[in-house]
């Protein structure tokens, strides 16, 4: 262990770097299929570079609007071309995505070009960042020998490698996360770490939206703590971060939008049956008899609406208003969701090779990761580390259920078996001036 140790930086680069690449040769230089999200990234990315902004193409639009002539579900979507997903107009700013990441995306396009290596780069920087601070939030509260062995296992596990060659958001808030912890920590004993924990947390939000929930746990620690200037500060720096996309949209969309507008066509779809039956969820035949407000299912007409605002409301409102309307359909679709999350085989990532993965990789970790969580539950930090995971968990159980949304936090798993290995194994604990060994 000791060589390893002394070597521990290569290790971990080579760790994070060479599975990635033999991925991305594999790929035979393409990006991994089924597409998702990606084309929307790609082409918000690309018209960044061209100097249009934050907005979708009319071409985009129109690709849009003869895929859904083409769909199962047609007539549950607008089909004018001059919008896309029948609330953002084409060729105008948009608020509908998160900023962060087609702004990371066109950056790099700018200096190697826009090409499926351009990604590439992109997400194994920030694999190389995720492992570095796996490895600084274990080392520095725990052992270097339990980080170096939590920083192979994220480096190498095989979830984060799949998708480091996606052309989405996953890597970038799968690295973060762990980053942002790891300040979370620092705040309660450095009061300027809360400013930089702040900034990351806002860095991550431009990216995904859901970190801003991650905000009030933050706060509610070092409050636990008693660091109230460190808690000012960090929110400072998540606020400080947002200011900028704020700012712009009270500019070009007359009104300062913090969360993105395409969140409520998130919420009607995730609720909405007709449409969860195409992605093979079936509703039980008790509650499925018994829904009302059917005619909410339907997509929305319009017509007098013609801003992205205007739109996003009309169907944010529909959305709440079905759920309301159904308290026993939204809860067996929470707890439907509840189970997709923390299954390793369901929601969205179903091949047979994930499969494979969940079973022999990911269940273990989980069964491990629950056992150490168990008897350290009385240490601060160990308590911090559960209370995301299970934010997370609450989170995407009453929003969109599925293994891609758990990915993130399954750093936090990999964290506690490492500790549970470690102690295992009889490898020391740092030590308090005490001389009692820290989570105990």
């Amino acid at each position: 262990m000791k060589l390893f140790l002394k070597y521990k930086y290569s290790i971990i680069v080579c760790a994070v770097l060479l599975p990635r690449i033999v991925w991305f040769f594999l790929l035979g230089g393409n990006l991994p299929q089924p597409p998702r999200d990606q084309g929307f990234y790609l082409s918000i990315a690309g018209r960044i570079v061209e100097g249009e902004g934050i907005s979708y193409s009319r071409e985009m639009g129109f690709l849009r609007s003869t895929m859904t002539r083409e769909a199962l579900f047609l007539g549950t979507w607008s089909q004018d071309p001059e919008y896309m997903f029948g609330i953002i107009p084409v060729e105008t700013p948009t608020a509908s995505i998160e900023p962060g990441y087609p702004l990371l995306l066109a950056s790099i396009f700018m200096i190697i070009g826009p090409s499926t290596g351009a990604v590439f780069f992109l997400n194994s920087i920030f694999a190389l960042l995720g492992a570095a601070a796996v490895w600084k939030l274990i080392s520095e509260n725990w052992g270097e020998k339990q980080a170096l062995l939590a920083a192979l296992i994220w480096s190498l596990y095989p979830y984060y490698v799949y998708y480091s060659a996606y052309a989405m958001t996953d890597m970038i808030h799968i690295s973060l996360l762990p980053l942002i912890i790891l300040l979370t920590m620092r705040s309660s004993v450095k009061t300027g770490a809360g400013f930089v924990s702040g900034l990351a947390t806002g860095i991550l939000f431009l990216i995904r939206s859901t970190a801003i929930f991650i905000l009030p746990l933050q706060l509610v620690w070092l409050f636990v703590k008693r660091k109230w200037r460190a808690a000012l500060m960090l929110m400072a720096g998540f606020i400080l971060c947002c200011i900028p996309w704020v700012a712009r949209n009270q500019l070009v969309l007359g009104s300062p939008v913090l969360m993105p507008t395409k969140g409520s066509l998130n919420l009607w779809m995730r609720n909405n049956p007709s449409l969860l039956a195409i992605e093979g969820i079936s509703i039980p035949g008790f509650i499925e008899d018994g829904i009302r407000r059917s005619d909410l299912l339907e997509y929305p007409v319009m017509d007098g609406f013609d801003t992205e605002l205007d739109r996003s409301r009309l169907l944010m409102d529909r959305a709440k208003e079905f759920i309301f309307a159904n308290p026993l359909l939204f809860s067996y679709l929470t707890v439907m969701r509840f189970g997709l999350f923390l299954s390793p085989i369901g929601g969205t990532i179903a091949n047979p090779i994930a499969k494979l993965a969940g079973l022999l990789i990911y269940l273990p970790i989980l069964i491990i990761a629950a056992v150490e969580a168990f008897r350290r539950r009385r240490d601060g930090r160990v308590v911090l580390l559960i209370s995301v995971f299970v934010l997370y968990l609450a989170l995407h159980s009453l929003a969109h259920g599925g293994v891609r949304y758990r990915l993130p936090v399954d750093t936090v798993l990999i964290i506690l078996a490492s500790l549970f290995a470690g102690r295992r194994a009889g490898w020391g604990e740092k030590v308090l001036s005490t001389g009692k060994v820290k989570g105990k």
